[in-house]
């Protein structure tokens, strides 16, 4: 008889609730401290979120925590915030509780798939401005100088100026990135033992001896009182609204159909957290194995968070380590494998390299609103032209025990997103080994096209399934031979229409080298 390795259950959910913690603290921290608000606020808020995420996430929980992007708009609000209302604080407030009205409401209004439409390389164009304009706000918290004005010659003047830096500060910064690196251990989790790590060394080395400064720990507070007349209320309803957007087309660009409510749960979230002093709260990382997001682990790491909050272990940490930790996020956040796919595509960097400069150069705010009404704009262009209707559904037939999906029109990346989804909850319960995608009515090869259709054939091969992709033209066949998409070998795309290879299936996989 075989003896079982024994795991005592409580020590698993704590190492599953720390595990988590790992994730969302260092970025809550580190999003309060790039805004410039007390880390009271980015514990409160990250309190709301596990537990609405406790409460209300349902069977498909995601996992909701202050995130740099919205961070950022946070900040780019407080900054150009032009009311009577001087108190940082209580502008941030008011700002979190009108976002998650706002949400709330986008939820009720907004079609299901509508910021689907947006073109990829469209919302690589927003990550890279917002990236690009994140750490020009970064660098002179690295350096431990005070910026003047935000633009980019004074930043320009500012890196250049060395004999200005504070020198302690650049060696925090360094040892923290070099730590974040260079330590072998789990990607995001690891720059929770970088702050405990910090936090052991300030009180052998106290770091307000070298002129770091750091943000001020502040006394619990149920709702910040505002002078409610003299509020410049259409300011910071333009303001929310565009944190709002942000992240709804997050939420739309990078989570599934079955995900979809947590854009009211997030606009519940933040209506929450500005109740309690918290902070715009957004999506994190979505349910996965290697997480293991259940209810005993949300509610360990709510428990643990907790004990944080009321023991204060981090009254102060240094402002170069929040913003070396911020910048780490970002670059893990980044799907860097998606951006190969931009080789040889012209069209797509030329709408990624526009939507960047229009942020760059018009704000984040008047940029965004910008930027996602040409791409609307666009798609409801292209769709008129090569009648890509987003309506119009696939169909699937069952042909010698092989799946068999025809699309009606063309699959652009005005559809890509509900088509090939619709496509996937057609066949996910057929009990079939190969399933063969027609486009013979037009696919064009563009990068959102790319990033679904490896995403419809992962979700397949997670079933036992193999995706084949027929009726391709000649150019499409070369180009997506060309780009090497994940689950999708060459031998799986062919020039022939489905029906010709289920009656002579032996000459499919010399189809791309004829090609």
């Amino acid at each position: 008889m075989e003896l079982k390795s024994f795991k005592w259950r409580p020590f698993v959910w704590l190492s599953h609730g720390w595990k988590m913690l790992g994730y969302v603290l260092p970025m809550a921290l580190a999003c309060a401290g790039i805004t410039g608000l007390p880390i009271s606020m980015a514990l409160a808020s990250l309190l709301c979120a596990l537990l609405c995420c406790l409460l209300f996430g349902g069977r498909n929980k995601v996992l909701l925590t202050p995130a740099p992007f919205s961070a950022l708009m946070l900040t780019a609000s407080i900054a150009y915030y032009a009311g009577a209302v001087s108190d940082r604080l209580m502008v941030a407030s008011m700002l979190t509780l009108f976002t998650g009205g706002w949400l709330v409401l986008l939820t009720v209004i907004l079609p299901r798939h509508c910021m689907n439409w947006i073109a990829r390389p469209v919302w690589h164009g927003i990550g890279m401005g917002i990236s690009l304009t994140l750490m020009v706000m970064l660098a002179p918290i690295i350096l431990g100088v005070a910026a003047n004005n935000s633009s980019w010659l004074e930043q320009w003047v500012l890196l250049l100026d060395w004999h200005s830096w504070n020198w302690p500060s650049v060696v925090l910064a360094a040892l923290s990135l070099a730590l974040l690196l260079f330590w072998r251990t789990q990607s995001q989790p690891k720059a929770l033992w970088v702050l405990l790590l910090v936090w052991m060394l300030s009180h052998i080395w106290p770091f307000t001896l070298l002129g770091v400064a750091t943000p001020v720990q502040q006394n619990w507070q149920v709702w910040m009182q505002v002078s409610l007349v003299h509020a410049d209320w259409a300011l910071l309803v333009f303001m929310s609204a565009t944190i709002a957007l942000l992240i709804n087309v997050e939420i739309c660009q990078y989570l599934p159909d079955r995900f979809r409510y947590s854009t009211g749960l997030t606009g519940l979230t933040n209506i929450l957290s500005a109740l309690t002093g918290g902070m715009v709260a957004s999506v994190g990382y979505i349910d996965d194995q290697a997480l293991r997001l259940t209810r005993s682990t949300l509610l360990t790491a709510l428990v643990i968070l907790l004990l944080i909050y009321c023991w204060s272990w981090w009254r102060a940490i240094p402002l170069p380590v929040l913003a070396v930790i911020a910048l780490y996020a970002i670059c893990v956040q980044i799907n860097w494998s998606e951006l190969r796919l931009y080789y040889r595509q012209w069209g797509d960097l030329l709408w990624l390299c526009v939507s960047a400069l229009l942020i760059v150069l018009f704000g984040i705010c008047a940029g965004l609103w910008l930027i996602i009404s040409l791409g609307l704009i666009v798609m409801c262009w292209h769709t008129i032209r090569l009648r890509a209707w987003p309506l119009l559904l696939p169909e699937v037939q069952i042909v010698v025990q092989e799946a068999v999906i025809t699309l009606p029109q063309i699959l652009l990346f005005a559809n890509a997103s509900s088509l090939l989804h619709r496509s996937f909850d057609l066949v996910r319960t057929l009990q079939v080994q190969k399933v063969y995608l027609d486009v013979s009515a037009g696919c064009h090869t563009d990068v959102t096209v790319f990033v679904h259709l490896q995403v419809l054939a992962r979700n397949l091969h997670q079933q036992g399934k193999t995706l084949y992709i027929c009726g391709l033209s000649e150019a499409a066949c070369m180009v997506l031979t060309t780009k090497k998409l994940d689950y999708l070998l060459p031998e799986q795309l062919s020039t022939r229409d489905a029906e010709s290879l289920l009656i002579n299936p032996t000459s499919y996989a010399g189809d791309p080298v004829a090609v």
